[in-house]
């Protein structure tokens, strides 16, 4: 079948899919003649987003086309319009990056298989994905995009049934906005991120079949020759291979380095704090837990008012570090260690200490941010804590225990992205 140069440059009655976002909305032609009739396909899509990764979206496609069309006809513009289902666990992912809404593009794959046995027209079409809601706290929701097809761009020449199959789609210039309208940034991209996705396996792609009729033979403009010109966008292969990762179930690995202070009351002295943490956020839980490592360090105090202190201090965690980050970016953690004291000296001499010498009780350690804790860039921590009574420090381990031990110490410490 040929297509003109002036009406019939590579496009037909179209299905156009867009989906959102993280998640977004996916879109295809509705509308149409007064006869066409109501079609609709459902799909289902796994897309790699930033920071959610592999998640799955659902797309209901709708379009109004008509059953039959007759040789010589050109397929005119069709309305678009499709709801795309976006999980739960997409809602926490860009919630607690700050983000309310969702908007951006689309560009679907779809063919059309010609009537008379010549060919397939491969289209590609870009869709607009209307700005939607991200609901706090995290829920599933719906994005909601319309458009049009182009029109008058693919005249019938033979008869026989024409296919309409939606094979692919893009997602591109998504955008995910915070509350006062800024474009939320989501690495490694900027204030848009794109997102492939892939058609799951045993999904239909058939949005509709239209019957072509006998008819004029002869089109008002007859053909010449083939466009030389490929279109605007020039379709490429939509991905075949299925995810690495399963969607929805894979914890975000986010690493952090740390840096603070720890002020123990009742030796009225510091100590500072050096390590990191690496965490495995569950989105779909808002919960995650983590490898906590604290540098071995020396604190500095002054007991009974007047007496310098010093101690090498050690920290051996018992457990995994777990805690909580909500859509609000309130993070909250748990930790429990055993503080080791290597050496204690006064005035410079030794006092204590040694290998045994440790709390009797690993100390817990409770944290929370202040402000919002942002999950590519970090935050500060603040805490409150028990120092559990000391035990194995030598001959004066209780002088030792009675001013190192003891309630109302704190920690200030800011985590900052690594990787």
């Amino acid at each position: 079948m040929g297509v003109h140069k002036r009406h019939a440059r590579a496009r037909s009655a179209l299905s156009a899919v867009a989906a959102a976002g993280l998640v977004t909305g996916l879109v295809t032609l509705s509308g149409g003649s007064a006869s066409a009739d109501p079609v609709k396909l459902t799909q289902k899509y796994t897309c790699k987003f930033p920071i959610i990764n592999n998640d799955p979206i659902e797309v209901e496609i709708s379009a109004d086309m008509p059953s039959t069309m007759q040789v010589g006809e050109s397929v005119p513009e069709y309305d678009i319009k499709a709801v795309t289902k976006v999980s739960a666990r997409a809602a926490q992912g860009l919630g607690v990056m700050g983000a309310v809404t969702l908007e951006g593009k689309a560009t679907a794959d779809v063919n059309v298989t010609l009537p008379g046995g010549t060919g397939n027209l491969p289209i590609k079409v870009v869709n607009t994905v209307a700005k939607g809601n991200i609901p706090n706290p995290a829920a599933g929701f719906t994005l909601t995009a319309n458009g049009k097809s182009p029109g008058g761009l693919l005249t019938w020449e033979k008869e026989g049934t024409a296919k309409f199959d939606v094979t692919g789609l893009k997602l591109h210039n998504m955008i995910a906005r915070d509350a006062s309208g800024a474009p939320v940034q989501l690495p490694p991209n900027g204030d848009e991120f794109p997102a492939d996705c892939t058609l799951d396996a045993g999904q239909s792609t058939a949005l509709h079949t239209m019957t072509i009729t006998g008819g004029s033979t002869d089109p008002t403009d007859p053909p010449t020759d083939p466009p030389t010109d490929p279109p605007t966008d020039p379709p490429t292969d939509p991905p075949t291979d299925p995810p690495t990762d399963p969607p929805g179930d894979d914890p975000v690995k986010l690493n952090f380095g740390i840096k603070g202070n720890s002020f123990i009351k009742a030796a009225n002295g510091n100590a500072p704090l050096t390590g990191g943490i690496d965490t495995r956020y569950d989105l779909n839980k808002g919960t995650f837990d983590a490898d906590l490592t604290l540098d071995a360090t020396k604190g500095k105090f002054t007991i009974m008012g007047f007496l310098p202190t010093t101690a090498d201090i050690a920290f051996e965690q018992t457990g995994k570090t777990t805690g909580t980050l909500d859509t609000a970016g309130a993070l909250k953690s748990k930790s429990e260690m055993f503080v080791k004291l290597s050496s204690v000296n006064a005035f410079g001499l030794p006092i204590g200490g040694g290998a045994d010498c440790k709390t009797s009780s690993p100390a817990k350690i409770d944290l929370a941010s202040e402000g919002r804790f942002q999950p590519y860039k970090g935050g500060k921590l603040k805490g409150t804590y028990t120092l559990p009574g000391i035990k194995g420090c030598g001959v004066l381990n209780d002088i030792i225990s009675t001013f190192m031990a003891g309630p109302g110490n704190t920690i200030d410490m800011d985590l900052t992205y690594k990787s």
